[in-house]
């Protein structure tokens, strides 16, 4: 059964709406710990104060994550994103949302245009813990030879998440996973679900995201020490580190006409908003 690479706990906050969440904390499969140092991009998407998702600072006041993220009954209220901090649990800032923007094309049967945006009530004061990462774009896309990196707080292990045995871990991991060609990922799903131009695919054997993960940014890098850019949202996949199938995330350059409309739009109304307007 494939699923998405959001918390298999979800269906237990669903059934205790209104109480106190369950853990619901993990690692990267096959990762290594980090810190926010080195991904300084990287926050912890929480639904009453519990991390369920990761999400990348792409703004002053801006997350980019998944749209799968966000379930019915709650609201944005009820969600809240830590930044500055290699640990999902404590330290750096916890902030409220403002509005929670998802893709209004997203579909949550086939996956298909699994992103949204996280406007945050307050503005970011960037330090060398706290850093928007760039996007992607359709001139620039991943090759073989990218150096693709996905980072989080997610399940270890399929079977973990499987099972529940969540196993709280306090430290940021990432892992490392190469490009999966959209012919080869087509194929490999195409019993499943199709694979769409708005997907990508990574994949290393025993190296992969899991439930946990979901939101959180697969960045590349052109170079060894080039900066990196965000080229994918985790978004979904058949098990975790399953080597029949790749890891599938959210295209990211694809949606970049939508998401600077939806920056655009926002600056447009904040800026009617607050002005007086002299006849």
């Amino acid at each position: 059964m494939y699923s998405t690479r959001f918390l298999c706990c979800l269906m237990a906050l669903v059934a205790l709406a209104g109480a106190t969440p369950t853990p619901s904390d993990g690692r990267i499969v096959g990762g290594e710990v980090t810190t926010i140092q080195e991904f300084p991009y990287q926050v912890s998407v929480q639904l009453h104060g519990r991390h369920i998702c990761g999400g990348a600072i792409i703004g002053h006041d801006t997350v980019l994550t998944a749209a799968h993220c966000f379930e019915e009954p709650w609201s944005s209220a009820d969600y809240t994103v830590r930044v500055g901090s290699s640990g999902h649990a404590s330290g750096g800032h916890v902030l409220s949302l403002q509005r929670v923007i998802a893709h209004g094309d997203y579909n949550p049967q086939s996956h298909d245009n699994d992103l949204a945006l996280l406007i945050l009530n307050a503005r970011l004061n960037f330090t060398e813990h706290l850093q928007p990462v760039p996007l992607a774009a359709l001139t620039d896309p991943p090759t073989a030879d990218t150096r693709l990196r996905v980072s989080g707080w997610g399940f270890q292990a399929e079977e973990s998440a499987v099972s529940g045995e969540v196993g709280v871990s306090p430290e940021l991991r990432f892992v490392d996973v190469d490009l999966v060609g959209s012919s080869q990922c087509r194929r490999a799903y195409s019993q499943v679900l199709p694979i769409t131009r708005r997907m990508i695919c990574a994949a290393r054997p025993g190296r992969d995201s899991c439930q946990g993960d979901s939101g959180g940014p697969l960045v590349g890098y052109s170079a060894e020490e080039g900066p990196a850019r965000l080229y994918g949202i985790v978004s979904w996949g058949l098990g975790c580190a399953n080597p029949d199938f790749p890891g599938v995330y959210t295209n990211v350059a694809a949606f970049r006409s939508w998401i600077d409309e939806q920056v655009a739009a926002r600056g447009w109304n904040e800026l009617l908003a607050g002005w007086s307007g002299l006849q």
